[in-house]
């Protein structure tokens, strides 16, 4: 066979690399829109359109100061007049039956009594409390439903579910130790 002392051409052969050339490191093609920079703004506009929407918590109001509290209605504004003491038709249960006055300036809308029952001894067998409400005959009603105006009387019952044991069967001490009302 013979050869043709001419190379052959082909169009597209790379020329060679010299050996002290290095490989070259290909760097990425960066996108120039700052995706980052926007992702972050879009949740920063979020945030605060939550903080804003969202309830914030409890409107504190400074409490009053002591010259600007109402009076309240006090114990001494009660006058308890006839008292009676009627048993339950059934079990350990007492009514006081009497008539309250409001000798105050203020519509009571509700009364507690705390009544001591004595033993046979005269020592102290067990107390209890008890709300006032008010007497219609046979039926008795809530004072916040209907409020003892001032300086008007009225008859109350006041039910005391359970007497302790021993209880000598007399009238208890009876002290007031609330009272609610409204300014008239």
């Amino acid at each position: 066979m013979a050869t043709s002392p001419k190379m052959p051409d082909f169009p597209n052969i790379p020329p060679r690399k010299p050996v002290d050339e290095h490989a070259k490191l290909h760097t990425l093609r960066r996108n120039k829109f700052p995706w980052l920079v926007l992702t972050v703004l879009v949740a920063a506009a979020l945030l605060a359109v939550i903080i804003a929407v969202l309830p914030g918590g409890p409107h504190l109001r400074k409490p009053p100061v002591g010259a600007q509290v109402p009076a309240q209605p006090t114990a001494t504004q009660i006058q308890l007049t006839n008292v009676q003491l009627v048993p339950a038709p059934v079990g350990d249960a007492v009514y006081l039956s009497a008539v309250l006055h409001n000798v105050g300036d203020y519509d009571i809308t509700g009364v507690q009594v705390n009544a001591q029952f004595m033993g046979n001894n005269g020592v102290p067998a067990g107390a209890e409390t008890g709300a006032v409400q008010s007497a219609n005959g046979t039926s008795t009603e809530d004072l916040t439903k209907a409020p003892i105006k001032p300086n008007e009387s009225r008859p109350i019952h006041i039910y005391f579910e359970h007497t302790p044991k021993g209880w000598n069967h007399e009238l208890p001490e009876v002290k007031v130790t609330t009272v609610t009302g409204t300014t008239g």
